[in-house]
């Protein structure tokens, strides 16, 4: 079969759709991928890119049509909202002019839900089935980047949600809390498909944990929406000897983690920076504890966050700082314990709980963890769930 896939991010960015285009590839479909020129995260243009008009690149077989973005919208919420809007103009410009030989349209929304736009255009021109696959919760996440909640913006987001899900063929979730929040838009049948571990050869890693400490370790993206702070707070007052936080990553919110540590003269928290995706695997089975935090916020406490699979592939115990899908897993399957974003005394009594926790339950939650990745999260299951409901299974 012939699909055609929308989204915001595709390769060189490093996203799981990337995998999944891989893997249809692999059974037998020709894909072609409509998408903006690379940018994230840093937004401004990929090396070896010029940010211009369309064209059509080729990558392993698969074909990537390309267009124009806004550079310089990752601090600049105006630039942002112009570069959601050039890329549904412009992209259902392309998506009309390529569509006709599609049997299927993919949406992988990572961002605004307004990619689908380029996709529904081709449906009604062409009337080929469109699936929405949602990692991104609307109307929740727009009000987390700081777009006021009244009558007016509820009326047009309401609009917007209806007029999208109502007109797709197929709404599939990475996470179970989104179902009910769409249906409170559509009545539909929503289909839960989580995020899989994105396979690499693992190798390891340049950076070496001190083994002598206990080391608590947190990766991936730093930002307000990480809570980190928080977390660092709640560490520093529970003055745990001989221990250490890691903090192996960055982003927006480094430069004030920075200034905090400073400040307060703390040497037990490090700040490592970004690794390669390879090397994580080998710094999370040096780690002791593994920590994943969010602020309490309703639209992210929905989401299930894409690093909890590479957690769990290490099966080391997990402290949850957060609210939310994330530690209905955790708590669900006995990965760990979990303790309020804002509570810095609770913060406190977690991370001296997650030691004993870790100490009792080491072995079983390995096992726990590995059954939880080879059910729930097993990438055969879920793509072969995707192709179900697709009906792709049908064709080959």
């Amino acid at each position: 079969m012939k699909i055609l896939v929308v989204s915001e991010v595709f390769y060189p960015e490093n996203f799981l759709i990337n995998d999944l285009v891989i893997e249809w590839k692999k059974q037998g479909h020709t894909i072609e991928v409509l998408t903006q020129y690379p940018s994230y995260p840093e937004s401004y243009v990929f090396d070896g890119y010029t940010n211009g008009d369309y064209s059509v690149e080729n990558w392993d077989g698969v074909n990537i049509h390309r267009y124009r973005f806004i550079e310089g919208y990752k601090n600049s919420i105006i630039k942002k909202f112009r570069n959601y809007i050039l890329f549904v103009r412009e992209g259902k410009k392309i998506a009309k002019k390529i569509g006709k030989n599609f049997d299927f349209v993919f949406v992988s929304q990572t961002g605004p839900l307004t990619v689908a736009y380029p996709a529904l255009a081709v449906k009604k021109k062409y009337n080929i089935p469109v699936t929405i696959w949602t990692y991104d919760i609307w109307p929740d996440t727009v009000y987390s980047y700081g777009v006021p909640k009244n009558i007016i913006t509820e009326k047009f987001l309401s609009k917007v949600i209806k007029g999208i899900y109502s007109k797709s063929d197929n709404i599939l979730v990475s996470s179970k809390r989104f179902e009910q929040t769409i249906n409170r838009y559509v009545k539909k049948n929503i289909h839960y498909i989580p995020n899989w571990l994105q396979e690499t050869e693992n190798v390891e890693s340049v950076l070496r944990l001190d083994n002598t400490k206990i080391n608590f370790t947190f990766t991936g993206n730093v930002s307000l929406y990480q809570n980190l702070l928080n977390v660092i707070k709640g560490f520093v007052k529970t003055d745990i000897n001989n221990s250490v936080l890691n903090i192996i990553g960055d982003g927006s919110g480094i430069e004030e983690i920075k200034k905090y540590i400073s400040d307060n003269n703390l040497n037990n928290i490090i700040l490592h920076g970004r690794y390669p995706y390879n090397q994580m695997n080998d710094i999370l089975n040096q780690s002791d504890i593994l920590v994943i935090s969010l602020i309490p916020n309703e639209g992210i406490e929905k989401t299930e966050p894409l690093k909890l699979q590479s957690y769990l592939a290490a099966g080391k115990p997990i402290f949850g700082i957060l609210n939310g899908s994330c530690k209905d897993i955790i708590e669900e399957n006995n990965l760990g314990i979990c303790s309020l974003p804002n509570d810095i005394d609770d913060i406190a009594r977690g991370f001296k709980n997650i030691i004993k926790f870790s100490k009792e339950e080491g072995d079983n939650i390995k096992q726990r963890s590995k059954e939880l990745m080879q059910s729930r999260f097993n990438k055969e299951k879920i793509i072969s769930k995707i192709n179900s409901v697709m009906g792709l299974d049908k064709s080959y």
